[in-house]
């Protein structure tokens, strides 16, 4: 029988967030968004000051269907690690819902049953294969992603 630690460690508490917030056409948002992209970038950098401000959500049928927005209308952000005051670590898997728009019809683009926003943003499971996460819109678009960091979404929000 394997002998017990004689630390005890104990488990990181993993959280699974997701982030919504009007989303849609500049008709819904306006022309500047709420700022959810940048408030999860922030969350998710190590320095809450070194984050990205320029996010979109007009995409072209190919950026859509890539491997980080992978057809669909959410984006995975990846994790961060947080400690709090008493020194428990929490781990914290972040996605984002949007609305992603095509960029030639700047009409929402329609993927398998079409759900409104709000219904989407209630679902409890989410997943998509090999989907990777999204860390600046410059990513989208490149053949290859080498020299970002691949960090796939390996979880389901329950």
């Amino acid at each position: 029988m394997a002998r017990k630690s004689a630390v005890d460690i104990s488990p990181t508490r993993t959280f699974n967030v997701a982030v919504v917030g009007l989303s849609g056409t500049e008709r819904e948002k306006g022309v500047t968004g709420v700022g959810k992209s940048c408030f999860i970038n922030r969350f998710v950098r190590p320095s809450a000051d070194d984050y990205t401000t320029d996010h979109i959500s007009i995409l072209s049928q190919s950026d859509f269907a890539g491997r980080v927005v992978n057809n669909d209308h959410f984006l995975y952000w990846g994790e961060t690690v947080r400690t709090n005051d008493d020194g428990i670590d929490f781990r914290f898997h972040v996605i984002e819902q949007t609305e992603f728009s095509d960029d030639s019809s700047f009409q929402s683009f329609r993927i398998g049953k079409t759900e409104p926003y709000f219904k989407r943003c209630a679902a409890t499971r989410l997943q998509s294969a090999e989907k990777l996460a999204y860390i600046c819109k410059n990513q989208l678009g490149k053949k290859s992603l080498s020299h970002f960091i691949a960090r796939l979404m390996y979880w389901t929000l329950l």
